[in-house]
């Protein structure tokens, strides 16, 4: 009876020392599978350009595009994406478009948020989200020849 005693007060004793480690949200479990570098391997870009003569249509892919780099730890985010669209049959000149910058993000399993160090916020829908592959969409203003014209981009993420 002594050993039994004994044998349910260690028993105890060890189960009440384990501790169950608390379930990581979705949130974060996204965030951690998002920490390090990713490759844009692939980008696809439309806009549609108004002119005199009617709007223009304007859609292609861009591939190695650049990098963008989550650190899960700092909640930190730092990009250096750029792309030349091909605006064939409009007579002006080109410019790449560049998301070069750093700043804090958040993150829903759905949505990144990514906060620049100047303030401006970028929105990436988050298409897919696997180990390896992320698909990120968003929208930006691209300035053309003095006008704004919004850009919608679809990454592909890579490790």
């Amino acid at each position: 009876m002594k050993k039994t005693v004994m044998f349910m007060l260690l028993s105890l004793v060890v189960l009440a020392a384990c501790k169950k480690e608390p379930e990581k949200t979705p949130e974060e479990v996204y965030s951690e599978r998002l920490d390090g570098n990713w490759n844009v391997t692939k980008l696809d870009y439309s806009a549609v350009v108004t002119t005199p003569f009617g709007p223009i249509p304007i859609t292609g892919t861009a591939n190695n595009s650049g990098t963008i780099a989550f650190n899960n730890a700092g909640k930190t985010a730092n990009y250096n994406i750029a792309f030349l669209p091909s605006l064939a049959g409009l007579p002006v000149q080109v410019d790449s478009v560049k998301l070069i910058g750093n700043g804090t993000y958040s993150n829903t399993t759905t949505n990144i948020t990514l906060t620049e160090s100047g303030g401006q916020v970028l929105t990436f829908n988050v298409v897919a989200n696997e180990a390896n592959l992320q698909i990120l969409r968003t929208s930006i203003n691209y300035d053309l020849d003095t006008v704004m014209v919004p850009v919608t981009i679809e990454m592909r993420l890579a490790r």
